[in-house]
């Protein structure tokens, strides 16, 4: 791995793009401190995995859903039965409308309607 200033990545930007393929990933510092990272990327690279894994949300959501209790498959009740299902999931806390969810733009509608 590579360690470059923030000073040399800009004056020298396409030149380590460039170049990622044969260095590596490259830590970018700013006043000696490590700022960002430059990683190769291809057709083949999985962004999405690459983004999640570092997402501090993403890791809280996972913890708490490996943490939680689950019930077999065997054990769940027929898909019709109704009140099964509610007996099931009383006392489950459900998500509502929360901070952490982005709100949502206000419908516009034409003729003041």
């Amino acid at each position: 791995m590579k360690v470059e200033s923030l000073r040399e990545v800009k004056n020298n930007f396409s030149q380590v793009i460039e170049a990622l393929s044969s260095t590596g990933p490259v830590v970018v510092t700013k006043n000696g401190k490590s700022a960002a990272l430059l990683i190769p990327i291809n057709e083949d690279t999985d962004l999405e995995t690459l983004i999640l894994s570092n997402s501090q949300r993403f890791w809280n959501l996972f913890d708490r859903a490996a943490g939680a209790k689950r019930t077999p498959l065997e054990a769940l009740p027929d898909p019709s039965d109704d009140a099964a299902w509610r007996r099931l999931t009383r006392g489950k806390r459900r998500l509502k409308d929360s901070k952490s969810r982005p709100s949502q733009m206000p419908i516009l509608r034409r003729g003041g309607s």
